[in-house]
Order: structure tokens, then sequence, then C-alpha cells
């Protein structure tokens, strides 16, 4: 597979953006984002899924000089109109704006409706916790996942995201199936079974084969029906707070994953507890988990904790390695 630079990535992303008729400095900044994902490992979303962002962008879906703008503000609470522009912009600016509200009132809340996909939703809350805030955030999608003792899909994927400040930071990514479509399709370009069953085959039995479920999409809710009842929930909770498009609106009234609803919350931890008993608390809490005696197989990690060590990676490596179909679909996008 081609190891392509951190530089050329970028310039290829910005050069199709730009080509686009989006806007030079915005274009910078949404393929540095796109770019960023890639670099911290997340290749499912900084890589294989722009060839689909792009796709959306050209049936007019996903409007790229459109910007979020505050609707309704109520205090630490903040409803955003997203006018369906760049989920990844969109993630960016209304991040910043909740740790702005959190540094006035402790806690602060943007709900956002008319959003696009913002590919690796950890990237919001790591944000927040880089700058030594607690981050919540959550979005839906269109159904994709069927309900616990279901066939069809009638729930999204809808991951909840959480991070922490720390050395370094711990960051949860929580897609509500077992495995989300990107990790998914990363074993079918690996052509690689799953570690743990990922949804049934075409006669109802469970299965570890990704070509299978990237095909026939009887995905598994993670933790069975507690991960059905989170994605339902969620759904609920994410239309209430932004007003905006549920799962069975965008399934069913927008056709497609466009216009989705998410959510970002930031809490100030400066002024929730002293900064050395934090410092002591986190401390305690990594070392004892770390401390654990190792199961025969695998080891005990933190969530976050790989994400230097993919930075490193790919400088030594000169860039990141790019699977061969997925960078053609890439530059075709130049043409």
């Amino acid at each position: 597979m081609p190891i392509i630079s951190i530089e050329k990535l970028t310039d290829t992303y910005k050069s199709i953006l730009s080509a686009r008729g989006m806007q030079t400095e915005s274009a910078a900044r949404l393929a540095e984002g796109f770019v960023e994902m890639a670099n911290e490992g997340i290749y499912s979303h900084g890589i294989n899924r722009f060839p689909v962002f792009i796709s959306q962008v050209d049936k007019g879906q996903i409007k790229l000089n459109e910007t979020p703008e505050c609707v309704n503000s109520m205090g630490a609470l903040e409803q955003w109109d997203c006018h369906y522009g760049p989920g990844v912009l969109n993630g960016l600016i209304c991040a910043d704006r909740a740790m702005e509200l959190a540094r006035q009132y402790g806690i602060g809340m943007v709900g956002m409706r008319h959003s696009n996909h913002w590919m690796r939703g950890g990237s919001y809350v790591l944000r927040m916790a880089r700058e030594g805030f607690a981050g919540i955030a959550a979005t839906n999608s269109t159904a994709v996942m069927p309900a616990w003792g279901g066939k069809d899909h009638r729930l999204g994927t809808n991951p909840l995201i959480m991070a922490i400040a720390g050395e370094p930071p711990v960051l949860v990514d929580c897609s509500m199936s077992q495995y989300s479509y990107g990790q998914l399709q990363n074993y079918v370009l690996a052509d690689k079974e799953l570690p743990v069953i990922g949804g049934y085959d075409d006669a109802g039995e469970l299965t570890k084969d990704p070509h299978v479920l990237w095909k026939n999409k009887r995905i598994l809710p993670m933790g069975f029906w507690k991960g059905s009842s989170m994605s339902i929930v969620l759904d609920m909770m994410l239309t209430a707070i932004t007003g905006g498009h549920s799962v069975p609106a965008l399934t069913e009234d927008m056709g497609g994953e466009f216009g989705v609803s998410q959510f970002l919350i930031a809490i100030d931890l400066s002024k929730t507890i002293d900064a050395s008993q934090f410092s002591a608390e986190m401390k305690r809490i990594r070392e004892y988990v770390l401390s654990s005696e190792p199961a025969e197989s695998g080891t005990v990690q933190i969530a976050g904790s790989s994400i230097e060590k993919f930075i490193e990676k790919h400088r030594e490596a000169g860039g990141i390695e790019i699977h061969e179909q997925i960078w053609e679909q890439i530059q075709a996008l130049l043409s």
C-alpha cells in the first residue's frame, strides 16, 4: 500500500475542495481536520470516508461554504443551525463555543441541527480535553442497524462520545453498534475476520465475517439490548435538544445521512475540582486500572492512550499508509 505524506494528503484534500468552490481558508481548515483524524489513527473517517463526503457535496447535500449560527440562546445552552455545512467544521466551531459557555457558566452545551456527518466525533471532545475540559458529544444518523429483536433497520448507530483532560487525555468514541461501519470497512479492506461477533449472517446466525455484514448490514447493537435502548434514547434527546431531524426523519423524509442532529457539552474542570486534586485522582484511577492482572490474552489499556503512538508511527514512516483502492478513489476526485 502507498505511503502518502501528511503534506500531500492535506494538499490533495484542499485541491479537491477548492475545485468545488470552497473558500480557501475554510478548505484548508477542513482538509486539516480530515488529516488530523487520520494521523491520530482513525483512517476509517479521516481517509476512507472522504470520497463519500465529496459524493454528498456533489449531490448538493453538503453546502461547503455554509457556516453554523446561533438561533436560540438560553444561558449555558444554545441551539445552532448548521445550514447543512460540512460536519467537521460545524463540530470545530461549536466545540469552541461550548467551551466559551463553560468558561462562563461552568458547563456549556450546543445543540446542532441541520448538520452533517462530523466524521470522528472524538475530535471535538478531544479538543476540549486538550484545553483542560471534560467533553460529551452525540450525533444521530439514518437507520442502519436493527433494533434488538428486529431484522430490518430502525436505529441509527448514534455514537456517544466522552473525553476528559489528562496525560494523555482519555477518549471514548462509542458507536451504539458493536462495530461502526467505518471500522467494519477496515476489516473488509484488510480481509480479516472480526475479533468478536459483529452481527447476523443471512441465516440469522451470529458471525465474525465482515464481508457478510458489510453486504447485509445486520450489525449487532453494542451490548445487545443495552446498545439498542441507548440508540433510541440518544435519538430522542438529540431531536428534543436541537429541534432537528430524528433518525426516522433522516431515513424517511431526507432519504440520506445529511441534516443530522448533534450536541456538544463542555465542562470546565477548573471550576469543579482543585488542579492538584484532579491530577492526583486521575493518576490514581489510571494506576489502579493498569495494575490489573492481565488476562490470558490481551493487555489492559485506557482509551485514547494510543493516539500519540499513531502520530509517531506516521512521522517515522514519512506518512500514512493508505489502501490502494481508497487512494485511487481520492485521486479520481481531482479530475
